[in-house]
């Protein structure tokens, strides 16, 4: 009976089956299964945790190293920088920009035969108006008349501040310097571009 089962075996070429025990996983992939267990992360997670894992392992990223910027290379950046917030710009372009919910008024008038327009607006209550021979230039003047007056008060304000303002001193005689950076919410910026403007105009440039 058993050279009939050998020789049956060997009909079929029947070979040895080795059997191997399967590896527990890592110790990673472990971790991250306990958390998709207890629903610290989700299933889509997880894969995008593994797709990340395995191109950091096989990817290997270099950065470029970094410069230090000398002096005369920030000095230019910081001028471009100047440049761009000081552009000219017309007291009309810079009321617009600023208060361009406020309407200006257009009024057509003959004086000596000579056709003028008076420009009129209202703002902070307080009315401006100004006359020329042009549209633009109406406005323009009464634009600048307003926010002269803007700088003005602005002026005169930060005047008063400093006279009445007490001075902190410390026991030591010392004077205190203020905690925290300066706020200041009048626009500069916009009143650098405009005197820009008036000295490329005055000089005739």
């Amino acid at each position: 009976m058993e050279q009939q089962t050998n020789s049956h075996c060997n009909q079929y070429n029947i070979e040895k089956v080795e059997t191997f025990v399967q590896k527990p996983p890592p110790q990673q992939q472990k971790l991250t299964m306990s958390l998709v267990k207890y629903g610290e992360i989700t299933p889509n997670e997880l894969i995008y945790f593994n797709e990340v894992e395995s191109i950091n392992k096989k990817t290997d990223i270099k950065w470029p190293p970094k410069t230090k910027i000398n002096k005369k290379e920030r000095k230019k950046r910081r001028n471009a920088r100047v440049h761009r917030l000081v552009l000219p710009r017309s007291p009309l372009v810079v009321f617009s920009e600023l208060f361009n919910d406020v309407p200006i008024h257009l009024i057509e008038h003959k004086l000596h035969n000579v056709k003028r327009y008076t420009a009129t607006f209202e703002f902070d209550g307080q009315t401006y108006s100004e006359n020329d021979i042009s549209k633009i230039g109406a406005k323009q003047k009464a634009c600048e008349k307003c926010l002269r007056i803007m700088l003005v008060k602005k002026l005169s304000g930060q005047y008063e501040k400093k006279e009445e303002s007490p001075i902190d001193v410390e026991e030591n005689g010392s004077i205190s310097k203020p905690k925290g950076l300066p706020q200041d919410d009048f626009p500069w910026g916009h009143f650098a571009s405009l005197a820009m403007y008036k000295l490329i105009n005055q000089w005739k440039l």
